[in-house]
């Protein structure tokens, strides 16, 4: 598409001045308990929400939004919630991302009195906010987010705490707000390719439908040819070996070892098939296979075998998307339900520094809109991403612990969304999209077409009523040229990042067109200076051997714990999931400090194969002895 013909469409209404604005979708109120003590004292302060200037700089105005109208719950009967710390309960949560409200909530049921403190918007990285793109007759504002949100059915402790989320007459809280994906597509110019997203009857059904059929036997038709057979075999063998390994291997020497060199897709492989690699792995693992290790990599590609096989998946569907905008179906009433919990919710509190005195933290130093005060408290959880912790901790801090020191070495690079707001629901597939062809290896999914059940019609609801459709698109790749433009998007403007990635979007499909464009969002998180780009909210890279600078929840410091999911975590990838489990750890090392007598969070252990569980016994003792895995050559 030229440069003129995006001009004259839609595409760049309200964006020029305002296309990384952002507005939050946050909870207005204080909740009633303050449990902790902040010195001096302040007044009650109406918790911002956050906008952002034409430059993507945020500033504070009142809430607006209103939550969603939950009913009220309580923990399950079975649960032993009566903490027996009465001294030392007073919790100082800071980050109010998916980590730090799992916190909240895991230690709220139990009696804990809890203040969390998020300096932007509730649910981190994982909400939906408000975009500028024009708004009439009353309606909401078109959502938009960092990245759309993907539910793999081998999730456990997310759908945990979303079943304690109540929704409406929700049977199972927010959790029923999820809808089945059914389908997986590759687009390229010969033909995209359908397939099922596991064994169900509607996936399958879904697959075979003659408006994906057709073009999948084309798609086929086109690409197989290029896929050598010999590769192939490699890689299923390849994945064989890592299935068939022991813990002791996976970590000791696979978690060491990156998933490009152990599937062999070096510089030699056959180049279709590193795209196809590269695909699946940034679409559906939002991982970036030549750095991630081969533990990362290997572990979620046995999750999704095992979810295609009926297992492992608790009931739930192999992909599985939000009927309808994240902060409105999930983070809403998430706050809602912490402030039922006499959580104290301190939206616009940004914190500034940890003051270490015996040995502890005795307080944290936190800014908001009124000032700067001192917040005390029995146990402090930082929930805040690794680069912000690694700031965040001085030479005090280190010295107690100097193990923390590392968390600076993680690698964080940028893997971020643009949706794009079209006046048809027409989609390219049914399901989560790969573009084979992009060298900014997009990804993403015609949001609104599972929407339907709580917005049969997004035009009555949102924006000025032209949008019918968002198609939400992650790019992994910032840092190639792209197909028109002959640039890194981390060298264009927002205009021309849009521009780039509708043309590689568009160069692949006859549904959609350049007169099917009303305008895009890109990642608030993203600030353009004119010459390149801030990123407030770049995404953890499990690389090669990372496993032992990542920390654990509990430190050095008996009163200070990690959550966030860059801990050392079952699901091993930074995601919702990770960050979930994260929050759970660093409570339960909480009630552990405590003496507190409640049941713990519930985690569960990654489950494997059982198929391969005699060769995986045998190979522990191979790996103890120092010698290769049999089918290692």
């Amino acid at each position: 598409m030229a440069d003129s013909e995006v001009n004259r469409r839609k595409v760049l209404k309200g964006a020029a001045a305002g296309s990384l604005a952002v507005a939050a979708a946050a909870a207005a109120g204080v909740a009633q308990a303050q449990p902790t003590t902040t010195t001096p004292p302040s007044g009650t302060t109406t918790p911002p929400t956050e906008t952002t200037t034409p430059s993507g700089t945020t500033s504070a105005k009142p809430a607006t939004t209103t939550p969603a109208k939950p009913t009220t719950s309580a923990p399950s009967a079975a649960m032993n919630t009566t903490a027996t710390a009465p001294g030392a309960k007073r919790v100082a949560v800071l980050g109010g991302g998916v980590a730090g409200m799992t916190a909240a909530h895991e230690l709220a049921e139990r009696g804990f009195q809890v203040s969390i403190f998020e300096p932007r918007a509730w649910g981190g990285k994982a909400r939906s906010m408000d975009t500028p793109l024009p708004v009439t007759n009353g309606r909401k504002p078109l959502p938009g987010e960092h990245g759309f949100r993907f539910f793999p059915g081998y999730y456990r402790v997310v759908f945990d705490t979303m079943e304690r989320i109540p929704f409406g007459s929700n049977k199972n809280g927010v959790k029923d707000n999820l809808v089945a994906v059914p389908t997986a597509a590759g687009e390229q110019r010969g033909g995209n390719i359908t397939i099922p997203f596991g064994f169900w009857t509607g996936d399958i059904g879904t697959a075979l439908d003659a408006n994906w059929l057709i073009d999948t036997l084309l798609g086929g038709m086109y690409w197989l040819p290029k896929l050598p057979y010999g590769d192939l075999v490699t890689f299923v063998r390849r994945l064989l070996v890592y299935f068939a390994s022991s813990d002791e291997r996976r970590v000791g020497q696979w978690e060491k070892t990156s998933f490009k060199d152990f599937a062999h897709l070096g510089e030699g492989s056959n180049e279709t098939m590193r795209v196809l690699v590269s695909t699946l792995a940034r679409t559906f693992v939002a991982a970036k296979e030549d750095i991630a290790s081969t533990k990362t990599m290997c572990n979620q590609a046995e999750n999704f075998l095992l979810n295609f096989l009926g297992r492992n998946n608790n009931g739930m569907h192999s992909d599985n998307a939000l009927g309808g905008p994240t902060t409105e179906t999930w983070i809403d009433p998430w706050a809602a339900q912490l402030k039922k919990l006499n959580v104290d919710m301190q939206l616009g509190s940004s914190v500034q520094a940890l003051t270490v005195k015996d040995g502890k933290i005795a307080s944290a130093t936190i800014k908001d809109a009124s000032g700067t005060k001192e917040v005390e408290a029995d146990w402090f959880v930082v929930a805040l991403p690794p680069d912000k912790v690694s700031a965040l901790f001085n030479q005090d801090i280190l010295k107690l612990d100097p193990s923390l020191g590392r968390i600076k070495e993680l690698f964080c690079d940028w893997m971020t969304g643009i949706q794009f707001y079209l006046n048809t629901d027409v989609v390219e597939s049914p399901g989560h999209i790969g573009w084979l062809e992009s060298p900014w290896r997009m990804s993403g999914i015609h949001q609104t077409a599972h929407w339907k059940k709580l917005h049969p019609d997004i035009a009555k609801e949102y924006g000025d009523g032209s949008v019918k459709g968002i198609l939400s698109v992650d790019i992994s790749d910032w840092h190639t040229p792209g197909v028109q433009n002959k640039k890194a998007a981390d060298q264009l403007s927002p205009e021309d990042v849009a521009k780039e990635a509708w043309y590689q979007i568009t160069k692949t499909t006859d549904k959609i067109h350049a007169n099917n464009l009303v305008g895009w969002f890109l990642d608030p998180g993203l600030v353009w200076n004119g010459s390149g780009y801030t990123n407030d909210d770049p995404l953890l890279i499990n690389t090669a051997g990372s496993w032992d600078i990542r920390p654990e929840s509990p430190t050095k410091i008996p009163n200070m714990f990690l959550a966030g999911d860059y801990n050392k975590t079952e699901i091993d990838l930074a995601t919702m999931e990770g960050a979930n489990e994260g929050g759970r750890m660093a409570a339960n090392a909480i009630l552990d400090a405590s003496g507190s007598t409640s049941d713990k969070a519930k985690l569960w252990k990654r489950t494997t194969i059982k198929e391969f569980d005699g060769i995986r016994k045998q190979d522990a003792g191979l790996y103890k002895q120092g010698k290769p895995h049999i089918w290692d050559h």
